[in-house]
């Protein structure tokens, strides 16, 4: 995603929440199998350690429509990842509310790759942002989920990397899955 000033971290620790909010994302937008690791030693989405599955998009045996529709998928997820990324260390780190600044800057973000990678127009694009954006907002409001990023974003700097299974644990005890 066009995020790169929204991907500026200040430190490791504002990076291990980045990592944590976009972890908790990948369960949140049911693409918790399409990733192995996460870890705060790589570079933006590099965060991520992803499924070959993720970036695999041309099954002859999809029809137009489904290549489309697979796209647009990934699109959906890459979207609500960077808004889970800064409303993480936004709401959860800086406790901070989210004002209108950061979700332009988010919004504009989205914009710019839907158009430019899947073609879509900006009242196209609205109805995805919105849905990331409010679903995101509301889960980084509970405090309940701030306790578990605040766990996460530790366990994450103690260990540099951690795998999906080591996800799935901490986000299984703070019952968030």
């Amino acid at each position: 995603m066009a995020t790169k000033n929204l991907m500026k971290y200040r430190d490791e620790r504002d990076k291990s929440y980045g990592v944590a909010g976009m972890a908790l994302g990948l369960s949140v937008f049911d693409a918790d199998d399409l990733f192995t690791a996460v870890t705060i030693d790589g570079d933006g989405p590099g965060c991520i350690k992803f499924t070959p599955e993720f970036f695999f998009a041309g099954n002859p045996r999809l029809s137009p429509r489904g290549s489309w529709q697979y796209i647009l998928s990934h699109y959906r997820i890459t979207v609500g990842l960077a808004v889970a990324n800064a409303l993480c260390r936004r709401m959860v780190l800086d406790n901070a509310r989210v004002d209108n600044l950061l979700r332009d800057e988010l919004f504009n973000a989205a914009w710019e790759d839907g158009r430019d990678f899947c073609q879509l127009e900006r009242d196209e694009v609205e109805p995805i942002f919105d849905e990331a954006f409010e679903n995101m907002l509301r889960i980084f409001a509970d405090t309940r989920v701030r306790k578990a990023m605040d766990a996460f974003a530790d366990a994450l700097q103690q260990r540099r990397t951690l795998s999906h299974i080591d996800v799935a644990e901490i986000l299984q005890q703070a019952r968030l899955v």
